[in-house]
């Protein structure tokens, strides 16, 4: 049953938002606002796999928080809404444990799993028929909204407070996302017919998976025959039926907002990109150049990146020469890691930077003059769809004659690349470049693969493209300029040949034996 509160409720919220004395069938209700809340989030959701072999869809994550969290914080922030009933199916454990996290952040909000019909949503929200006697709101747990105005339908329902249900529409111009919905024919706004992906769109009104429904919902269900194309009853035809036949009618909630629906992984790319695209300016960047004996070119590199970035983080290996007081010079941040000069210790001193930076965009270069500022604008560009773009040195034509990058040294990245493509196959990576000291992450996705970070020397790069890839986020490669390096060693084929085997062991154990995390866990 939907809780219910007396008139001596002191939370500070409403009381009596519906009349105590009603029956649970009695209509109209008296309603001051929208307690109860539906997630459907039990779909596979085919369209995305491979991702959703591993993730439902729900718990895709855009900006910081699954689908699902904003859902119901939009639920609880714009309507007030006490108690969430969330639909699993697929996959559930995953979303019972998101269900947790999100319970710790909006304490007020009673969070309740139930389990899927496998006869589609009509059946599951029906299925909720014992638990639910009063008005509620029904949102799809694959559909996100970017700055929208849900509380546009208690205005609707204070225009038409004896509606049986209420559904949210937008106008598109886009045809080919109604065909992936429904269309909406209206008299005013008021619902007269609903088809569900219709072939031939009557306007340019697509029906969303937002909906106003009073417990009439339940009786019309039982009413509707089951679709001849899918053999389930369709929440459409419900709604259709409803539309046609209650006398409180059933009216559309024109809503004002970025729609998403998540069906396919680029469906989801987009809404990522949008939403980053929109809040750019925003996000502060960080640069850190890992410095060890590089006085001879230390200026030029923070000459060239300086005006691009918010800060700049120099972090020296105890060098001996005059790079950190060149550094100092140029009026970056500089520190010094403890590391007795010694550059195998490359990928800690890398983190350690890292840990000092304070963006919100992390990139890393090499302080050798090896990469050019005119590339980052590149790297941020795909920032806005990727959680690390990684530079490949393997385009012949923007490689600077005299660097160290050899044909058979290049052959050995593309080699270890397609290695990794390889072992994690599902989840669509394409690498042609393994040692790419040119990258950029975004700080949240860095943190969640921290703890499996273990490598200390230049391998760290590819450890964290494959844990990237392995914890199903999205890491990138594009072409980048490679100039002649300062002070450039002469990579031998016997170091070639030990790298090659160390990285290869590297790829092997992190696909086979996930090892212990630098944190235990």
């Amino acid at each position: 049953m939907g809780t219910t509160r007396n008139s001596n409720s002191t939370d500070g919220n409403e009381p009596f938002l519906i009349d105590p004395i009603l029956p649970s069938r009695d209509f109209p209700f008296t309603l001051k606002k929208i307690r109860i809340g539906v997630i459907a989030a039990a779909g596979k959701g085919t369209r995305a796999y491979p991702r959703t072999s591993f993730i439902p869809k729900p718990l895709f994550v855009i900006e910081g928080k699954t689908i699902l969290h904003r859902n119901v914080e939009l639920m609880a922030k714009t309507f007030g809404i006490e108690k969430v009933y969330v639909l699993v199916g697929h996959l559930k454990e995953q979303i019972k444990a998101e269900v947790e996290h999100i319970r710790l952040a909006l304490p007020k909000v009673v969070i309740e799993t139930v389990l899927w019909t496998e006869k589609g949503l009509a059946s599951d929200v029906a299925s909720l028929e014992k638990m639910i006697h009063e008005p509620f709101l029904t949102i799809l747990g694959d559909e996100f909204y970017y700055r929208s105005n849900h509380e546009m339908f208690l205005k609707v329902l204070k225009k038409h407070p004896k509606m049986s249900a209420s559904i949210g529409i937008v106008k598109t111009s886009l045809l080919s996302r109604i065909r992936k919905n429904y269309s909406v024919v209206l008299e005013d706004d008021k619902i007269l017919n609903l088809v569900e992906k219709p072939e031939n769109p009557p306007n340019e009104l697509l029906g969303l998976g937002s909906y106003y429904f009073t417990p009439e919902y339940f009786e019309f269900f039982k009413k509707t025959p089951a679709s001849p194309k899918s053999g389930v009853i369709e929440i459409t035809d419900v709604i259709d039926k409803m539309a046609k036949e209650t006398s409180g009618g059933v009216y559309a909630t024109t809503l004002n907002c970025e729609y998403f629906n998540i069906n396919s992984m680029q469906d989801y790319y987009h809404a990522v990109y949008e939403v980053r695209n929109d809040l750019f300016s925003k996000f502060k960047t960080s640069l850190i150049i890992p410095t060890n004996h590089n006085e001879r070119s230390i200026t030029d590199v923070i000459v060239d990146f300086k005006d691009k970035f918010n800060e700049i983080i120099v972090i020296d290996n105890e060098s001996t020469d005059e790079t950190l007081s060149l550094a100092k010079k140029e009026k970056v941040k500089t520190y010094t890691f403890p590391g007795d000069g010694d550059p195998s210790l490359l990928g800690e001193q890398v983190r350690r930077g890292i840990e000092y930076a304070t963006g919100d965009i992390l990139v890393v270069v090499s302080p050798d003059g090896s990469f050019r500022s005119k590339d980052f604008p590149k790297l941020l560009e795909y920032m806005k769809d990727s959680d690390m773009v990684i530079g490949t040195r393997t385009t012949r034509q923007m490689i600077e004659q005299g660097s160290n990058l050899k044909p058979l040294y290049r052959l050995v990245n593309l080699l270890m690349g397609k290695l990794v493509e390889v072992f994690w196959w599902g989840q669509e990576p394409r690498f042609t470049d393994v040692d790419c000291q040119f990258f950029s992450v975004w700080r949240e996705s860095y943190d969640r693969v921290k703890p499996q970070l273990v490598v200390e020397d230049r391998k760290f790069i590819v450890e964290m493209m494959i844990d990237i890839v392995r914890s199903h986020m999205r890491c990138i490669e594009i072409p980048v300029s490679y100039f002649k390096p300062v002070g450039q060693v002469e990579y031998r084929l016997r170091d070639m040949i030990s790298d090659s085997f160390q990285i290869l062991k590297l790829i092997l154990s992190k696909k086979f034996f996930l090892g212990e995390s630098r944190d235990g866990e």
